[in-house]
């Protein structure tokens, strides 16, 4: 390991180990079954590879609730480059192969392990000890289970963020360290879901205001932190601007669930007792050592958990052990939520902090804090700089706190926790050549349970076999829903076949909807009828009188409903028009509509309207009316026309031009070599 590429190159391997189970098992094993995945994310993934393949990028999603802007709704980060490169991979039978998104999770932690180790090692550790901390990470608690492609992404760039955010706050280069640090940050943005680069974000300001403070009270007047500081946030801002804008245009005409009675608009703050539910209990810390049940899982495993207390008692000294420790400990506080006073202080006078309803998200950042501190103590361990007393007292306390909750775990996980301690007191007392290895070692025999956790036999999966279920009456929906739309129970189909297939469907799983399309009652049936939904698909019809099509082995059948309404039609005076509309689209950003009027009339499609929408007839310019409150509506005269309605979002376009401007700011002065004036 003495050649410097080599331990990045055993930490890869160590972590390919650890999943091993999703390299090798073809597409037997799973890494996502998870409810948010199956219903949401990866038929939003496959409906963004589907169309690059295609050769366009789309920009607004037809297929969901009479449309939804592709950017704005966030999820799954259309925008992030991990993403871009996986969607660009090949696809099976015109999907994304199982292969290529359990590879697309393995990058993810990838990502996070290699950033932690480059962490690690700019810190001075050695290189067991950062091979130890970002194999911990990566693979155990909150973040190695995260199954959440954009979440995950915007954690895997944690140790990225700190990485600048530790060299700003030593006085390493300031000016570059704030640019990196907004560089990172504003990636994390792009991730799509706003909780993790939230949280970061705050973190890294918090630790800012209270160093600036803490040096203020000792005399040393650092303006400069803070001024490097909010550089940083500005090129965030700058970078993440792609997604930020369309977020926010988004977030501005949208309602969105969030674990409430009714659906939340942008000025409402979620309510207090959501972030209690999903706060972490007391009790679940137990968890961080003890392989149990918990509400989300937490587990690193008693080595972690006593390194990190090494690197307590024994490099207290030492600056970046202070900053980790003030990051795990106001992250600890975080996730426990409503369980503490702080919680709701900072719910109270954090803007934006409501919209991260999921305190225990935060361990995350507990681990990575936890993960840093343990990577400190395996390095006391190895250089035998520890106290020994200090260190059998914490290994002691662990081990007894381990026995109490015995009942709880396998024979298995109980011998793997004694045998990991008992190897650790030997450690503590005597010199054992590698020790590194030995650390590593039983790190990776631990975290495995997390890794466990996650990889889920296909044929035995809770909800990720529903993408591949139902295939005989996709195959009917394919051949007769041609221009209707598709109405589903989404308490029979656990996922979304409208962006898996292409088909336009009602209702679906998703945050949140343009605020005026909640206005029509999507499961009454006469609605459905006005929307041109000509089938539905649950296990027992929508409507007495709804004709049965076919039932697969799965118990789910497909209807057919009668007497819907066209996609589009004329009207006059309000009275609907004899005039028939053809409805034809180029891409899934533009829709071209031809009729022929006896008279002046108003053209309605039952898709949304939404901003950025433009229309034309015969080619001129035309401003979209409401019709119906929240869908889309042209006037034109007597005559055979044609009218086209493109996306154009000026969010997208100023964010994608602000991000560029930002990107630029930050690598032009790596990229530009200041050369010697010739004299």
């Amino acid at each position: 390991m003495r050649k410097p590429w080599w331990p990045a190159v055993f930490l890869t391997a160590l972590l390919i180990a650890l999943y091993r189970k999703l390299v090798f098992s073809g597409s037997h094993y799973v890494s996502f079954d998870h409810y948010d995945l199956c219903q949401l994310e990866i038929p939003r993934l496959q409906f963004l590879a589907r169309n690059i393949h295609l050769g366009h990028f789309p920009l607004w999603d037809p297929h969901l609730w009479a449309g939804l802007p592709v950017i704005g709704s966030g999820s799954p980060g259309a925008l992030y480059p991990l993403n871009l490169l996986f969607l660009a991979l090949p696809l099976s039978n015109g999907s994304i192969p199982v292969a290529t998104l359990n590879w697309w999770f393995i990058a993810i932690h990838l990502i996070g392990a290699l950033g932690m180790f480059l962490l690690c090692r700019d810190l001075r550790l050695s290189p067991a000890g950062s091979v130890l901390g970002a194999l911990a990470f990566a693979g155990g608690g909150f973040f190695g289970d995260m199954a959440w492609f954009d979440i995950g992404n915007g954690a895997s760039l944690t140790p990225l963020v700190f990485f600048f955010a530790f060299r700003m706050w030593n006085g390493l280069d300031r000016q570059r360290s704030a640019t990196l640090l907004g560089l990172f940050l504003g990636f994390s943005w792009l991730s799509g879901h706003h909780e993790i680069p939230l949280v970061n974000s705050y973190a890294v300001l918090l630790v800012s205001v209270a160093l600036f403070a803490w040096r203020w009270m000792r005399r040393r007047r650092e303006l400069a932190l803070l001024w490097y500081t909010a550089l940083a946030f500005l090129l965030a801002g700058a970078v993440g601007a792609a997604q930020i804008a369309p977020l926010v245009e988004f977030g501005r005409v949208a309602k969105r669930w969030s674990g409430t009675p009714q659906p939340l608009v942008w000025h409402d703050k979620v309510p207090y007792y959501v972030h209690a539910h999903y706060s972490l209990p007391w009790g679940d810390l137990l968890g961080v050592f003890i392989p149990r049940p918990t509400t989300e899982v937490v587990f690193f495993g008693i080595a972690v958990v006593f390194l990190a207390l090494v690197a307590l008692l024994c490099r207290w000294r030492d600056r970046p052990v202070r900053y980790a420790a003030l990051i795990g400990a106001g992250a600890l506080l975080y996730s426990l939520g409503a369980n503490t006073p702080f919680h709701r202080i900072a719910w109270a006078l954090l803007p934006g902090i409501d919209k991260a309803r999921t305190p225990v998200r935060g361990m995350y950042l507990v681990g990575f804090a936890s993960c840093l501190l343990a990577a400190w103590g395996a390095d006391a361990l190895i250089e035998r700089r520890h106290a020994i007393l200090p260190s059998l007292a914490a290994l002691t306390g662990l081990v007894a706190a381990f026995l109490v909750c015995r009942g709880a775990i396998s024979g298995y996980q109980l011998a793997v926790g004694l045998s990991v301690s008992a190897c650790l007191a030997i450690l503590i007392l005597w010199r054992v050549p590698a020790c590194g290895l030995i650390l590593i070692a039983l790190t990776a025999a631990e975290v495995r349970t997390v890794a466990d956790l996650r990889t889920t036999p296909l044929d035995r999966t809770v909800c990720a076999a529903s993408m591949l279920d139902h295939r005989e009456l996709i195959g009917r929906l394919r051949a007769d829903l041609a221009d209707g739309r598709l109405a589903l129970n989404v308490n029979d189909v656990w996922t979304s076949p409208g962006d898996l297939y292409g088909f336009d469907q009602l209702i679906s799983f998703v945050a949140g909807v343009p605020a005026d399309v909640l206005k029509f009652n999507f499961a009454d049936s006469d609605t459905q009828k006005f929307f041109g939904v000509t089938y539905f698909l649950g296990r027992a019809p929508n409507s007495p009188a709804d004709t049965l099509v076919a039932t697969d082995s799965m118990g789910l059948s497909l209807f057919a409903k009668s007497a819907a309404r066209p996609r589009a039609w004329v009207e006059h005076g309000g009275q609907l028009g004899p005039e028939p509309v053809s409805m034809t689209r180029p891409n899934t950003d533009s829709v071209v509509l031809r009729t022929t009027l006896r008279s002046a009339g108003v053209v309605v499609l039952t898709d949304v309207l939404y901003p950025g929408w433009q229309a034309s007839v015969d080619g001129r310019p035309v401003p979209i009316q409401a019709a119906y409150t929240a869908l889309r509506g042209v006037a034109i005269d007597a005559g055979t026309h044609t009218v086209e309605m493109h996306y154009r979002p000026a969010s997208v376009r100023l964010g994608v031009a602000v991000t560029f401007a930002g990107l630029l700011v930050c690598l032009l002065p790596f990229v530009i070599r200041r050369r010697p004036i010739a004299t």
